[in-house]
């Protein structure tokens, strides 16, 4: 077994994509479908997301966090775009599950305002609407959003859901400060332990509370290098130079043309690779072209297959 620490992840590939038939071994909860970021497009994306889940017979629906703050959009536009989210997720409840995760444009509407992690993501959050914020705030904490979803697959394969991903730095980080305040560690988590800890730890107050999650930026979104990037705010290369060993994980944050496929077995990871899938397909540059094809990540967990689903056009 190799123990290279500084092996480099493969290329990103498309992901293998879906037809008719796969994803069908199991019940409709065992199909979750992933979305990218949002960044207030849902009048056009929900109705189109709604279609693609109902193709695939999704019984989850899986937001990957950004959900506001498109380019150039009003305070009266962010308001009016999030009411038309909020009400979407809502009646989508009534059917499926729908899980809302927070990104790095999220955080600041989401914390209370003048609360010092207010005033921090102000400066280290873009796009921020002030004048939207009262709305928005209300609506985003309705939506009881969490910072990760993680499930178990039939095979006992652990999954991990985030806004940009959980590198093993940063686990390692917030570990340290669990125990140096006497928070016992279990031994071999599961992805969904794992999820509920970094909820956890948001919502408490050791190491800052949900503080690290919009100010631990690493250098390749313009922060330090002695930074572990959050789970809000890993660029794509730095999850796949530093993935959690033992898990696979679905990400957004990092535009892509169509839903990418990486293995890495770098970092911790040397000899035993894990699987990271890309999924921020449907953001735009800020001329507003469109930079991904807007295709969706199909995670069948009775087969433990994930495919890319091209998303259902009218």
């Amino acid at each position: 077994m190799s123990t290279d620490q500084h092996a480099t992840p493969e290329s990103p590939r498309p992901a293998d994509l879906w037809r008719k038939g796969l994803g069908q071994s199991g019940s409709r909860a065992d199909r979750i479908l992933f979305c990218g970021d949002i960044h207030d497009k849902g009048k056009r994306l929900c109705p189109l997301v709604e279609r693609t889940a109902d193709r695939v017979d999704a019984g989850t629906i899986v937001l990957l966090g950004d959900l506001l703050n498109e380019w150039g959009i009003s305070s009266a536009g962010e308001i009016a775009a999030f009411e038309y989210l909020a009400a979407w997720v809502e009646s989508q409840r009534k059917s499926r599950s729908v899980v809302v995760l927070l990104g790095n444009h999220d955080l600041t509407y989401y914390v209370d305002s003048g609360t010092p992690n207010f005033r921090a993501f102000a400066g280290t959050c873009p796009g921020f609407n002030p004048a939207a914020y009262p709305d928005v705030h209300y609506l985003l904490r309705m939506m009881k959003p969490r910072l990760m979803f993680g499930f178990t697959d039939a095979a006992g394969t652990g999954v991990l859901a985030s806004h940009a991903g959980l590198t093993h730095g940063w686990y390692e980080w917030m570990w340290e400060r669990l125990a140096a305040a006497d928070e016992p560690r279990p031994q071999s988590p599961s992805a969904e332990m794992i999820a509920d800890q970094i909820d956890a730890f948001a919502a408490g107050h050791i190491g800052g509370g949900i503080r690290p999650f919009g100010v631990m930026v690493g250098r390749a979104r313009g922060g330090w290098d002695t930074a572990a990037p959050s789970p809000c705010w890993a660029d794509r290369t730095e999850l796949a130079a530093d993935p959690l060993p033992g898990f696979r994980q679905v990400v957004g944050h990092t535009p892509v043309p169509t839903v990418l496929f990486q293995r890495s077995a770098a970092g911790a990871c040397a000899g035993n690779p894990v699987d990271l899938w890309f999924c921020d397909t449907h953001s735009l540059t800020r001329g507003g072209v469109s930079i991904g094809d807007g295709s969706m990540l199909l995670v069948d967990r009775a087969a433990g297959g994930a495919w890319r689903v091209p998303i259902a056009d009218e």
